[in-house]
């Protein structure tokens, strides 16, 4: 049933402004393509990386920054570039594990964090527990590996004084390292604190004994007292 204010001219302009929007919105598609297929991927990508690093970006810069990605999201979406992009990614993805490895890697007494009695795995310590506060994060840094360390000839004085280490092992300036390793008692021997309770029932049993013969002593002077009177 036809409306009463229905108009065959307004809806025609209706269907021709649609067609008019899918036409234009298909032109833009095909020519984003085509510019987009001309662009180098991984320049972008890298643009869009120094961006995002930028402390300070001004409103041009964020929405440059916007633009950009749409560009990104635009090539992942249509498959461009897709032979160039893979290799690239898969290799982004590997160096980022491997940083990220690095990052927790226990290097031990080769760390600049190491300590034989507080830190002997060489962890990278906690910001959180410092008692200031640090402008950049920690790194996981170690000392000069093998192979980068600068070999240094000695000093000439210690062969003319004929100076000599002293035999035995270097002194320790540390405690022993804690929780490492675990007392061994033998099968039939008991804890140190086992041993002593014995000990302590006889010192209350001789206590106790002690008390009972003064208050003994008491009972017969006070005995001997009353008879007198």
């Amino acid at each position: 049933m036809i409306r009463g204010n229905w108009n065959l001219a307004d809806e025609f302009k209706k269907n021709e402004r649609k067609q008019v929007s899918k036409i234009q919105q298909r032109q833009k598609h095909q020519h984003k393509l085509e510019k987009l297929s001309k662009t180098d991927p991984i320049k972008l990508y890298y643009k869009i990386q120094r961006l995002e690093q930028q402390d300070d970006k001004s409103e041009q810069d964020k929405s440059y920054l916007e633009s950009l990605k749409e560009d990104w999201s635009f090539i992942e979406k249509n498959k461009l570039h897709e032979n160039k992009l893979k290799p690239f990614l898969q290799d982004i993805q590997k160096k980022e594990k491997e940083k990220l490895k690095q990052q927790t890697k226990l290097w031990g007494s080769k760390s600049v964090y190491f300590n034989p009695e507080l830190n002997p795995l060489g962890k990278v310590p906690v910001i959180n527990n410092l008692s200031f506060e640090l402008n950049h994060p920690l790194q996981n840094l170690t000392i000069p590996l093998k192979g980068k360390q600068v070999k240094y000839e000695p000093d000439p004085l210690i062969n003319e004084l004929g100076i000599k280490c002293p035999s035995g092992e270097p002194p320790k300036f540390f405690k022993l390292i804690q929780n490492t390793s675990k007392s061994k008692f033998k099968p039939n021997q008991k804890p140190k604190q086992e041993e002593q309770e014995p000990e302590l029932a006889n010192t209350e049993v001789q206590l106790k004994s002690s008390d009972e013969e003064n208050s003994s002593d008491e009972e017969q002077s006070h005995a001997k007292r009353i008879k007198l009177t």
